[in-house]
């Protein structure tokens, strides 16, 4: 497909994701239900491990040959456009000596989608889950002995969406919980016309939420983390 993200990479979020959590959170849900910046930098803080970022990664262009030879030549050719006046010698005596870099040859990582969770209280996403941890409100903030994950936020970059991101991550992220073994179920809550799309990941549909964040009409839904053996 060829409006399809180059290469895409899923990783754990850490607080150093914050800021592009915050940009991204802002452009895909309306202000009263995206999670505040304290919460986001919380939850990155306290549990990473329940957190995923669905990235695009730019390279040194010289390493796109490698890593994205589809674009390598069109990339490879704006460098030497930018830089008229490379030693073409000294750029294949290089070549020659470096086929691979001594570090890392990522330059940017691009967040366009992401999925952030703690660990809940009981087996239903609550106004109280969400919030950030008090001793004047039960049930708040992440409790790290409970076997029971509340997703309390999935979104994919608009420009990107359309494109069963949001599906690739999901599936990515229960399969990577279920094979760590760090729960024994997800908890989400989810609009009405979000159901179907729940539905075909694998989730089950509870009914009607308790929940009432932002003030609008939620859905439960729930699956079970089953670790799979590797083949």
């Amino acid at each position: 497909m060829s409006d399809f993200p180059p290469n895409l990479s899923i990783r754990p979020l850490t607080i150093e994701d914050l800021d592009q959590c915050i940009e991204l959170e802002k452009k895909g849900f309306p202000e009263d239900e995206r999670a505040s910046p304290e919460k986001l930098k919380y939850r990155l803080t306290v549990c990473p491990e329940l957190c995923s970022g669905l990235f695009i990664r730019e390279y040194i262009y010289k390493y796109n040959a490698i890593n994205l030879p589809d674009v390598a030549e069109s990339l490879e050719k704006e460098h030497e456009h930018a830089d008229g006046k490379e030693d073409k010698s000294e750029h294949e005596e290089d070549s020659d000596d470096e086929d691979y870099p001594s570090k890392s040859s990522v330059t940017k990582e691009i967040l366009v989608g992401h999925i952030i969770g703690t660990k809940i209280a009981g087996e239903r996403i609550t106004n109280e889950s969400m919030e950030l941890p008090s001793s004047d409100i039960p049930g708040s903030g992440h409790i790290e002995s409970s076997r029971h994950i509340g997703i309390h936020s999935v979104v994919v970059d608009p420009k990107w969406q359309g494109k069963n991101l949001g599906a690739l991550l999901l599936h990515d992220y229960i399969q990577k919980l279920s094979n760590q073994d760090l729960g024994d179920q997800i908890f989400i809550i989810v609009h009405e016309d979000l159901i179907p799309f729940y539905e075909k990941i694998g989730f089950n549909n509870l009914g009607e939420s308790k929940c009432k964040f932002a003030g609008v009409a939620w859905y439960d839904m729930s699956i079970d983390l089953v670790a799979v053996d590797d083949l």
